[in-house]
């Protein structure tokens, strides 16, 4: 058995994107930003305008598991936008397309989409990155505590214009909170959750590496519901393999996978994924699978390194044919994960 773990690592070095706090860069266009915000509605306050009241970093910078683009002007960063006003007195798509106003600069473009506000940097008259902005606002329930996302955008239907109820930070305090105070593990989990990130890291190379059609948030849920809390500290292709194997057996009768959201506004989020396009990425689960696995029977560290790149690109690094494979006895660690 080739033990790769050092060519796992060097590939997730290679790979991984740095937080917020380490990308100074990407910490002040955020920054820029969000201020140019909160000036311009405040320059309107006595026009009507709602005023800036808190923001929030969201998605693969939150939770530490963003990986570096493959295509250039890739970066995407998430950055919730919550303001003081309330969700019965504005159209969702009215209060996305104020902002907009307020943040648009010659040297970017703003567009309204379905989720958010998107803020794009040009370089070179190209795309360099881009920054979503979801808004939110309260009800004016005072008893109602519930964050809601203004959804849609010009030219859809009104049924697809709508406040949605949402838990923005939810998914960063259940994924940055994986196995703290759980007495199993030590320094409070930490090994876990640097595995955790890793894995999820290689599964979001190996989506864009082969096309499969599956968000970074469904990627990290289906680590967080069959990585699970069971989890040990060992090879990341045992590891990775035992986790494709039972996303595999998640499948249900009629082929369908569902990565369960566990937090407010709840829903399977491949409920919008046709039936083709669902069998391809069964497909994509299997050949991953049956390409950790070769790779972990195969004696040769070369051979077997090769057979990896096939799922995760040149990033992956090559094992010199001199180099002599390296054995181990252990048997592969098997996860016990349920369905969610």
């Amino acid at each position: 058995m080739a033990d790769l773990q050092k060519q796992f690592l060097k590939f997730h070095n290679a790979i991984k994107l740095d937080t917020y706090e380490e990308n100074g860069f990407l910490r002040e266009k955020r920054d820029l930003i969000i201020d140019k915000l909160k000036s311009k509605l405040a320059e309107r306050k006595d026009d009507g305008y709602p005023q800036y009241e808190r923001s929030f970093n969201q998605g693969s910078y939150a939770l530490n598991t963003g990986i570096q683009p493959i295509r250039d002007g890739d970066y995407d960063i998430d950055v919730g936008v919550l303001l003081d006003c309330h969700k019965e007195n504005y159209k969702p798509v009215e209060l996305k397309e104020l902002v907009a106003d307020c943040i648009k600069h010659n040297n970017r473009t703003v567009e309204v989409s379905r989720s958010c506000v998107t803020v794009t940097y040009m370089k070179n008259g190209k795309p360099d990155y881009h920054v979503d902005l979801p808004i939110y606002a309260k009800s004016s329930n005072a008893y109602d505590d519930t964050y809601y996302l203004a959804k849609g955008r010009k030219g859809l239907a009104e049924d697809k214009r709508v406040w949605q109820a949402a838990d923005p930070e939810g998914i960063n305090s259940i994924i940055n909170g994986l196995y703290k105070g759980n007495d199993t593990y030590e320094n409070n989990g930490s090994d876990q959750r640097k595995q955790f990130r890793r894995c999820v890291r290689y599964l979001k190379r190996w989506r864009h590496h082969k096309s499969v059609g599956i968000h970074s948030i469904g990627l990290t849920m289906v680590a967080y519901h069959w990585l699970g809390p069971e989890v040990e500290v060992k090879n990341d292709g045992e590891i990775l393999l035992s986790l494709v194997k039972t996303i595999l057996n998640n499948f249900d009768y009629s082929g369908r996978l569902s990565i369960n959201l566990p937090i407010t506004p709840g829903g399977d989020l491949l409920k919008s994924v046709n039936d083709d396009d669902m069998a391809t990425i069964k497909e994509r689960f299997e050949s991953l699978r049956d390409n950790l696995q070769s790779s972990i029977d195969e004696p040769d560290a070369h051979e077997a390194s090769k057979t990896l790149r096939k799922s995760f690109g040149d990033d992956f690094p090559e094992v010199a044919k001199t180099d002599k494979a390296k054995k181990s006895n252990q048997a592969p660690y098997v996860s016990t994960g349920t369905s969610a």
